[in-house]
């Protein structure tokens, strides 16, 4: 390995013996009285937003923006203005008038670069989304360049050695062309509260782990603000806060136009699928949390971090416990693409047994769109499996949810084999938690109590951590 970079084993070694700092005190109580919080999930099929009051209620819940299935990997951060604004306004107004704090939850890894005023760098093109692979997306041979410094100088099995990680999108944005003095890292819910703000990028412990942000220390590792990889980003990382902590008020500009509570501040956000974790009411170890949208995302509450990026595998921190998990580039964006509305899954779901074998169990139900599996079978190069195709559509239907329930029970294999807390109970969200049937045949393949969560609006769960904080 280079001389700038720490040898692997050592490396591995400071990561493996690296104390757990004590988790700092809030700052911020809950709010109280007439106030009340508001959240955004920017997530992959589109965006929502929920405001709660001091007691958890819902105050308000517009009808969401949706990115269109075109617009779910193709995005523009005018995209996410467009949405966080028009679904701003679309709240009532005097339920706007009692908002004094907002979260925001984003899709993990989805990032861009900013300019000196935190505008987009107007020469880097689209954002990265969440599953962009520098591999196989990125210009040139950027992505292999950053992939082998990152294999050189980083600890073995971490997240950011994954070709998805934001780290890796920023490194090959470099080898791509040297970042210019002013460029710096926001990601997707990070760039959101700036429009907010009108301030500098800050980002959450949730967000930044893909980064680098050592979550059990609270702060960057010297691996990253040193050495070949320190040269590249120093300077260039986002302020890291507790999520649900100040990051800092809404302009004074957004608080008159919109009719905000004096004083509203925008606090450190997450992922959107812990806002979903944290709608679901999950708070025992063993507890778990699966979000069943165009993706699947595994969460379960452990009394003890995982992480093993050949696996896909990686722990946030939630206070003094932590969320192992995953999250799978298969799920129910297939089911669009097959041409399943909502009416015909309903109806088709009815005629499945779901404890009896379906006629194919080896679909692997990646969409038509992605190459490349990142949990939990890491494979850039894999490929959906939806054949052979059954001459019923009730059939099909059940081959492929059979499908992604295997992905969903192996994700929770896997962070058993790392020795995450024992899996004792699984709540649902997304869209794919309103069928019941399917819940059955889940529960069967998983071995433990599963259902639909009470809540199952990752908005509402941001909107709660702004409320209550979290993590």
């Amino acid at each position: 390995p280079s001389q700038e970079c720490a040898p692997r084993a050592m490396l591995t070694a400071l990561a493996s013996s690296c104390s757990i700092a004590p988790t700092p005190p809030r700052t911020l109580p809950p709010i109280t009285g007439n106030a009340c919080a508001l959240g955004y999930d920017f997530g992959t099929s589109g965006v929502r937003c929920a405001i709660v009051d001091a007691s958890g209620e819902i105050v308000a819940n517009p009808p969401g923006y949706s990115w269109g299935v075109a617009g779910e990997r193709a995005q523009e951060a005018s995209d996410w203005e467009e949405a966080l604004f028009s679904q701003l306004a679309a709240l009532p107004a005097d339920a706007r008038a009692r908002v004094s704090r907002i979260a925001v939850s984003g899709t993990s890894g989805s990032m861009l670069l900013v300019d000196g005023d935190g505008a987009p760098a107007a020469s880097r093109g689209s954002p990265r989304m969440y599953d962009f692979s520098v591999s196989k997306q990125a210009v040139g041979d950027s992505g292999e360049a950053a992939l082998a410094l990152l294999r050189r100088c980083t600890p073995e099995g971490h997240p950011v050695r994954s070709a998805t990680s934001a780290l890796a999108k920023l490194l090959a944005y470099h080898f791509e062309s040297p970042l210019a003095g002013s460029e710096r890292l926001a990601h997707q819910a990070d760039y959101v509260a700036s429009r907010l703000t009108g301030g500098a990028i800050a980002s959450d412990w949730h967000n930044a782990l893909k980064l680098g942000f050592d979550v059990r220390a609270l702060r960057y590792p010297e691996w990253l603000t040193g050495g070949e990889i320190g040269e590249i980003a120093r300077g260039r990382l986002p302020r890291v806060v507790r999520p649900g902590e100040p990051i800092g008020p809404v302009s004074d500009k957004l608080v008159a136009k919109y009719g905000l509570a004096s004083g509203c501040l925008v606090v450190g956000g997450t992922t959107d699928s812990i806002a979903a974790f944290l709608a679901a009411g999950a708070d025992s170890v063993g507890d778990a949390v699966t979000s069943l949208g165009s993706t699947v995302a595994i969460k379960l509450l452990s009394d003890v971090p995982a992480d093993d990026a050949s696996t896909g595998v990686y722990s946030h921190r939630l206070g003094d416990r932590w969320l192992v998990g995953g999250a799978s580039n298969a799920g129910c964006a297939v089911l669009r693409e097959q041409g399943f509305s909502g009416d015909e899954l309903a109806r088709l779901s009815e005629e499945i047994d779901p404890l009896a074998q379906p006629p194919c169990t080896d679909y692997y139900p990646l969409s038509s769109l992605v190459v490349g599996e990142r949990f939990p079978r890491p494979d850039e190069s894999a490929v959906g499996v939806l054949e052979p195709v059954p001459e019923s559509r009730a059939a099909f239907l059940h081959c492929i949810l059979h499908g992604i329930a295997k992905v969903e029970t192996e994700g929770y294999e896997a962070l058993a084999a790392l020795g995450a807390s024992e899996l004792r109970r699984v709540l649902t969200s997304g869209g794919g938690s309103q069928n019941a049937q399917w819940t059955v045949m889940r529960q069967a393949l998983l071995g433990v109590p599963t259902s639909r969560a009470a809540n199952i609006d990752a908005a509402y769960g941001a909107a709660l951590l702004a409320a209550r904080g979290a993590g």
